[in-house]
């Protein structure tokens, strides 16, 4: 089901917001649970039903998670208790450390690559191989 669809009633099922979103059911009930999300209403029987809103919504958390945001970081700037621009620029920080991370683990092991035999056993490393220059964080 693509977005346009999904506006051409009022109402619609967790399964039909699922599709329209690529976001599984149980990752909605998820939503759902943590609040996050809120069924627009329910049916007699029971069933969730989500409106345009809701998939505007489901979006938007969709987006963030991309971006690495928890959903409690999601939670809080959807609810507006926190800045979004804090919460990115919090998130860049966090990125450009892993980052930094990652090119230290990558720069020893083009070393390691370069200086190890293919049938070298770990307790054979050369003694300075065994340490990245600078703290890594694992």
């Amino acid at each position: 089901m693509n977005r346009p669809s999904f506006y051409k009633r009022r109402w619609r099922r967790i399964g039909e917001l699922a599709d329209a979103t690529g976001v599984t059911v149980r990752a909605l009930r998820h939503y759902e649970q943590t609040g996050l999300l809120t069924a627009s209403q329910r049916t007699c029987g029971g069933h969730r039903m989500y409106d345009a809103d809701s998939l505007t919504r489901v979006y938007h958390i969709v987006a963030l998670r991309r971006l690495g945001l928890s959903l409690q970081e999601i939670r809080s700037a959807l609810e507006g208790r926190s800045s979004l621009s804090r919460l990115l620029s919090e998130q860049l920080e966090r990125a450009e450390r892993e980052v930094m991370r990652a090119t230290a683990v990558r720069d020893l092991l083009r070393r390691l690559a370069q200086n190890v035999d293919a049938d070298v056993r770990l307790d054979e490393l050369p003694n300075h191989l065994n340490r990245p220059p600078g703290k890594v964080d694992m």
